[in-house]
């Protein structure tokens, strides 16, 4: 494992038989600097599209992280949270952040249980808003309902990423032989949308911490950013096509794939009624007949 971003870099500029810093956020030369528009942990804010890459690519072990997260509603408060706006159903909500057009989720609101439901809102103010073609009835229980801004179409739910995820691998998955049989999704704009209210998510870290990096991915990660500096530090020689083609070609996918061997998937048994197991036990199992 490498101690610091400086012999990563170092490692980078030897691909390349440059000479090596003596530190990759203070020295002044050609390499440091074209090294450090791809890859400064120290920039205020920091630099990491080299490594961003590296890590997107390939679900890295080390790099791998699950969290559980549920959609947070937004609490309707007051007894006039649901009011009629000329026969349409009005929710107040301060500081609700709409605009006309988006798309909500209204839940658990008593005695106007016509406001449950999807609606698309048309914005009254920053506190107030309709719900488009709705049509009010009854009267609202004070302190009843839930409110949240959901997908415009096709989705139910939108759930925003961990600040530490660079890409989503899956949710809800079951692991091992089940880990493509999780949740559809959609990822854009830095939201996973998806008809789930509670997700398992699995998704791709950013890890800016050198010293947990294993060796094969600290060679690959030096191999892509010499290809990043090649243009800079040793002109159209096309050096930095040589050095991307080497790390798409030759460097990157043995370490992926090593990478991917480590460890081994839950094995998924087969269900009590699976023709495999009523094969197996002479022809019928629970009630199903294997013909001969």
């Amino acid at each position: 494992m490498a101690a610091t971003a400086t012999e990563i870099a170092n490692l980078a500029i030897a691909h390349l038989g440059g000479r090596a810093l003596t530190d990759l956020e203070n020295d002044t030369t050609q390499q440091a600097a074209s090294l450090r528009k791809w890859y400064n942990p120290t920039e205020t804010p920091p630099v990491y599209t080299a490594l961003d890459e590296v890590l997107r690519e390939h679900p890295w072990n080390f790099a791998t992280n699950r969290k559980r997260q549920t959609i947070t509603y937004h609490t309707l408060t007051g007894g006039t949270a649901v009011t009629d706006s000329s026969g349409l159903v009005k929710i107040t909500h301060a500081g609700h952040g709409y605009a006309t057009g988006d798309r909500v989720y209204v839940k658990d609101v008593q005695g106007v249980t016509v406001a449950n439901g999807q609606w698309y809102v048309t914005v009254i103010n920053a506190n107030n808003f309709t719900l488009d073609d709705s049509v009010f009835a009854g009267t609202y229980t004070s302190g009843t309902g839930e409110v949240v801004g959901i997908p415009q179409f096709d989705w139910d739910f939108q759930h925003t990423l961990p600040s530490d995820c660079l890409r989503p691998i899956s949710i809800n998955a079951g692991g091992g032989q089940l880990e493509d049989a999780g949740a559809e999704f959609q990822f854009e704009k830095g939201l996973i949308l998806t008809d789930e209210e509670t997700i398992n998510l699995k998704y791709i870290q950013r890890i800016t911490d050198v010293t947990k990096y294993p060796a094969d991915f600290v060679t690959a990660f030096s191999f892509l950013l010499a290809a990043y500096i090649a243009q800079d530090t040793q002109g159209a020689t096309g050096r930095a096509t040589d050095m991307r083609q080497f790390y798409e070609k030759a460097v990157a996918p043995p370490v992926k794939a090593r990478d991917a061997n480590e460890g081994k998937g839950r094995r998924i048994p087969p269900f009590n009624d699976s023709q495999v197991i009523a094969a197996r036990m002479g022809g019928t199992w629970a009630g199903i007949g294997i013909d001969s």
